[in-house]
């Protein structure tokens, strides 16, 4: 997927965590992006997407989009694999019919977890729960029906002045509004992840596009992991709040919901291609800052 100069995008999420960023790094780095939010577009409707895609004529869809609240995914799995696999499905087979470019996102959730150590991209999926299965699924189909497509896989994503709207916020904001209230929080510490800003998500993503990656599946994550509740602990201590962190070990469930123990994945192939992430420390550092400087405007 050769970038030509000011290459226009159709980025489907606009308004989201990773979309929003997508739309303000993109004109930096030589593209044109156009953006659709949920109000705008139902990734679910074929007709409607055909419909975006001829109206723009992009150089490449970038589908921020997802069904990711994780329990609700066990709870309508209907919903979680209509927006995670099958809309995947028709934006390979439209873009792939009109010689543009496709990029789509999956996540760490695809892994069981029981490796020990960070995933590489050619280790084997083995999902344990919908959602899992779900954005498995939508990468089958996204190499299935367009061979020329990209898969960034990544982990623990935050972002945003609000975060997820799905999610009410991210874990960052969550950590930060619970210290308001609290003096301690218990938090899981058994689940290793790497927890990735969405504004360093989105550099890397625009950067392999504007490189012509080859097509794959790639992990783009912040380099270094951590537990969740060493993930607090870091927030605690960079926002100077004084809630005391209660690292506990729940098994990796979450009700009845499992997990993946250990999921933080390792960017062998971007790495490869020149692309890197700073080390997620760094980056919620970064992120803590904007919110404070957000706070004062």
């Amino acid at each position: 997927m050769a970038a030509p100069h000011a290459a226009r995008l159709l980025i489907l999420g606009r308004t989201g965590q990773l979309g929003a960023e997508l739309m303000a790094q993109a004109p930096g780095l030589g593209f044109e992006p156009v953006g659709l939010g949920s109000g705008e577009l139902d990734v679910t409707d074929r007709s409607g997407l055909e419909a975006a895609i001829d109206s723009v004529r992009p150089h490449a869809l970038v589908n921020a989009t997802a069904y990711h609240v994780v329990p609700d995914c066990d709870r309508f799995p209907e919903r979680a694999l209509a927006v995670n696999a099958a809309a995947v499905q028709v934006m390979a087979d439209l873009c792939h019919a009109r010689g543009m470019g496709l990029v789509t996102f999956s996540t760490d959730y695809v892994f069981d977890g029981s490796k020990g150590a960070p995933y590489y991209e050619d280790d084997r999926p083995n999902p344990l729960q919908t959602y899992g299965v779900s954005k498995y699924a939508g990468e089958l189909l996204s190499a299935l029906f367009h061979p020329g497509s990209l898969v960034f896989r990544s982990c623990g994503v935050y972002g945003g002045r609000s975060g997820s709207r799905a999610k009410q916020g991210n874990f960052v904001l969550s950590i930060l509004r619970e210290s308001d209230i609290r003096s301690e929080l218990e938090v899981s510490c058994e689940q290793i992840v790497n927890p990735t800003c969405a504004a360093d998500l989105a550099a890397a993503t625009l950067g392999l596009l504007g490189r012509a990656a080859p097509a794959g599946t790639y992990h783009l994550a912040s380099e270094g992991f951590c537990s969740w509740a060493a993930f607090a602990e870091a927030i605690m201590e960079l926002s100077g709040r004084g809630m005391r962190i209660v690292p506990v070990d729940r098994g990796g469930m979450s009700g009845s919901l499992r997990r993946p123990l250990f999921s933080a994945l390792s960017n062998v192939k971007a790495k490869a291609l020149g692309v890197t992430l700073p080390d997620w420390k760094d980056g919620l550092k970064r992120y803590l800052e904007r919110l404070g400087a957000q706070a004062r405007t």
